[in-house]
């Protein structure tokens, strides 16, 4: 199972490993992520190698799904409201198309896929032992942003105390988040297969859920509700059965506690900071919500335009300070304010399209069960429950999920997963 990897799969490996290490570096007055240029590199050698031998091109309808989106967001961009900033954005549009077209093409056995999923392990567990670090440094007196790397500046609508913010080495902590989500899932692909080792798999897993609490968002609901889900599904037919469905729900009841914690507000805050008892109203992130809705009833069609700010929601923070929200802080919101039906319509294509992938891959085997399990789960979290309180829609790692869905799911019909 273990494939010797060509040249581009080495580069493709190494651009998994980098995903975590966003922070971006300046290339000649340019702030770039490595993974962009490793990204480029194994397309780049990827495209020579199929110019050469016209051997590497998984055909798929998937295909369609990617040009019908990459259509509506130039489209988006030609009818913004401000077309040089939307072409900015374009390109990482582009970017992120072309991370699932070549996840597709380089992922091409079980083999390959081990590999990947090992990179993004090691990756994540580089940035996982950064973050804990951080949380150390933070406790021993090194709480500004500037000198403790992994946290985050300021504490949002949070109130203010002697705790951290993580956001690792990404610009927030909720997109941190979302990346750890996934982390989680593969992990437990990795271990349940014993492709990873039992020690190493309990130590990995307290490291996440350790610096995943500390990045304090709503997202966090959704690792106990996949999870809850997993136990469950592991359990049926055996002795923890009952011990698997009360996981099952509880995980939802945590979401559910999570989701509507972040959806209303008891208190606000006045210019000084003081704390205001009022009665239960919808939070900043639903006001967020309410005026994107607003931008997109205003151009339906084609959206305000790709990287448009869409939201206006203001708000006094607990530290006194007033804060506008102009992201809709919502997937599928931010979606339609900035690419309006089109880009919504293209965008969902997509993420259904590696859904109906996974519920129609038909496991042969317990390994092939389990992958596909974990792989259904990770795309429940990031799109179907961190999606609803984040825009994620330009992730590079959801975007790297959907290219191992379709590619898991087309290479286990080649070569079943056994092992």
């Amino acid at each position: 199972m273990e494939d010797k990897l060509r040249a581009e799969q080495w580069l493709y490996v190494l651009f998994v490993f980098t995903l975590p290490f966003a922070t971006p570096i300046d290339l000649l007055g340019v702030p770039v992520q490595l993974s962009d240029l490793l990204f480029l590199a194994a397309a780049s050698v990827w495209a020579i190698s199929f110019a050469a031998k016209r051997d590497n091109f998984r055909f798929s309808w998937f295909y369609l799904c990617l040009a019908a989106y990459a259509v509506a967001v130039t489209l988006s961009t030609i009818t913004s409201v401000d077309p040089p900033r939307s072409s900015v954005k374009l390109a990482g549009k582009f970017l992120l198309v072309g991370i699932a077209f070549l996840t597709f093409n380089i992922v091409t056995s079980a083999g390959v896929l081990k590999r990947v999923l090992r990179a993004w392990l090691i990756g994540a567990g580089a940035v996982l032992l950064f973050s804990l670090l951080g949380i150390i440094l933070f406790y021993a007196g090194f709480q500004d942003a500037s000198q403790n790397i992994v946290v985050h500046e300021g504490y949002g609508s949070l109130p203010p105390g002697n705790y951290p913010r993580l956001e690792g080495l990404f610009a927030y902590p909720a997109i941190f988040c979302s990346y750890l989500a996934v982390t989680w899932m593969l992990a437990l692909a990795l271990g349940s297969q014993g492709w990873m080792r039992t020690p190493g798999f309990w130590l990995f897993a307290a490291a996440l859920f350790i610096v995943d609490a500390f990045t304090l968002t709503p997202g966090l609901g959704g690792i106990f509700l996949v999870t809850g889900y997993f136990l469950r599904e592991r359990s049926k037919g055996g002795s923890k059965q009952i011990l698997g469905r009360g996981a099952f729900v509880s995980g939802v009841l945590i979401a559910a506690a999570f989701f509507i914690a972040t959806s209303v507000t008891l208190f606000s805050y006045d210019p000084s900071g003081t704390r205001l008892v009022q009665n239960i109203e919808p939070s900043v992130r639903v006001q967020a919500w309410r005026t994107s809705l607003e931008t997109f009833l205003h151009d339906p069609l084609l959206g305000r335009g790709v990287g448009m700010p869409i939201a206006n929601a203001e708000f006094t923070d607990p530290s006194g300070n007033t804060r506008l929200l102009t992201d809709a802080h919502n997937t599928y919101i931010s979606v339609l304010g900035e690419t309006g039906l089109v880009g919504f319509v293209t965008f969902m294509s997509i993420v259904c399209f590696a859904a109906v992938s996974l519920f129609r891959w038909k496991p042969d085997s317990q390994a092939s069960k389990t992958i596909r399990l974990c792989l259904l789960l990770a795309m429940i979290d990031a799109f179907f429950y961190q999606s609803l309180t984040g825009s994620y829609e330009d992730a590079r790692h959801l975007w790297v999920l959907i290219g191992l869905i379709m590619a898991a799911v087309r290479s286990n019909k080649q070569q079943p997963i056994n092992s």
